[in-house]
């Protein structure tokens, strides 16, 4: 039996959000050996369960924290010193403990990173764990690190994440010698800053990853590279940027497509190619990130998140619980720091 704890009272839906989540996953995936702890308001949770039907309570455990809420607002340094009881941190630290198997939170990125660097724990030689997205490209897939945890990186951080990500994209991509790229505005080994330059020289000069050099905001989804790296304030930025286009052109098709009756023919001789790029490109099938660095499994949900993005993030903590991913991160990192 697989056990996730959930934050349930983080994100722009909270409860709402992980309630209907959970049901939707149970619904979804057929599963029936993975159960919950949920952290939040109890008296919430379980007027909230009693509306869907495919949760078995039994595969339930509420730990109530009433409506102790790390804010999106809170900074993470008051998180670590004020966190204690809130759903967050008590999710957290029932995985520190070996109470659960891995936490899904929707809640402040920076507080979660914090805590649980903290509670859980690093990696040998891992300063901070990082976000770490896999976005689809033309060719395939690309991971692409930091996507928030750490908006102010130096060079041995970045340094750090490039062989994170080299060691993701081989442990669940399944690439042998990943190309990897270092994000700035040209591709230039002259352009950027005196960080990105110092980066830039560590990584040429490190034989056990394929590092290909600078690479730009267009190459992110063109397949150039199998790895991207960036600090979390660009990496963010990138990610969300790419989320406000798809909601744009999914508008802007849905209003093209609806606007008389020839445009609808149209839509509906080319209705399997649009839905295989909605499914593509949705957000919510994409969502639920992990912070890798960590010494076990924390995944990160969008904060705006509905129902079917928490689904897919309880999906990928359960996936990462029942495989040797922290484990294969850690092996491949201690080979590259040995090859390097």
């Amino acid at each position: 039996m697989t056990r996730i704890a959930l934050d349930a009272m983080g994100g722009d839906l909270s409860l709402l959000a992980t309630i209907h989540g959970i049901d939707y996953f149970v619904s979804t995936y057929n599963v029936s050996d993975v159960s919950f702890s949920i952290f939040g308001d109890a008296v919430e949770i379980e007027k909230r369960l009693s509306e869907f039907t495919a949760i078995k309570r039994s595969a339930i455990e509420i730990h109530d924290t009433g409506t102790n809420v790390i804010s999106g607002s809170e900074k993470p340094a008051t998180a670590m010193k004020h966190g204690s009881g809130t759903s967050m941190f008590e999710a957290i630290d029932s995985v520190a403990k070996g109470q659960a198997d891995a936490v899904v939170s929707s809640g402040n990125t920076g507080a979660y990173m914090a805590l649980s660097k903290i509670l859980i724990g690093t990696i040998e030689n891992i300063d901070r764990p990082a976000l770490v997205g896999v976005i689809p490209n033309t060719l395939g897939k690309t991971v692409m690190l930091d996507l928030g945890a750490n908006t102010d990186c130096s060079s041995i951080k970045l340094t750090q994440f490039a062989m994170m990500g080299n060691a993701v994209a081989t442990t669940l991509l399944g690439i042998k010698f990943p190309k990897v790229g270092l994000l700035n505005i040209g591709t230039e080994a002259s352009k950027g800053t005196k960080i990105l330059a110092e980066t830039y020289d560590a990584l040429s000069g490190c034989k056990s990853i394929n590092f290909i050099g600078f690479v730009e905001g267009t190459d992110v989804t063109n397949g150039v590279v199998d790895v991207i790296v960036t600090d979390g304030f660009s990496g963010n930025i990138s990610l969300k940027t790419m989320e406000g286009t798809i909601r744009y052109i999914n508008s802007f098709l849905k209003s093209g497509f609806s606007s008389g009756f020839v445009t609808r023919i149209g839509y509906m001789l080319c209705r399997k190619v649009f839905k295989d790029l909605k499914d593509t490109i949705d957000p919510s099938s994409h969502n639920g990130v992990p912070l890798v660095g960590l010494k076990k499994i924390a995944v990160k949900s969008h904060g705006s998140s509905d129902f079917v993005g928490f689904a897919n993030a309880i999906s990928v903590a359960v996936n990462l619980a029942r495989s040797s991913f922290v484990k294969s991160v850690e092996d491949s990192l201690c080979e590259l720091s040995y090859a390097a």
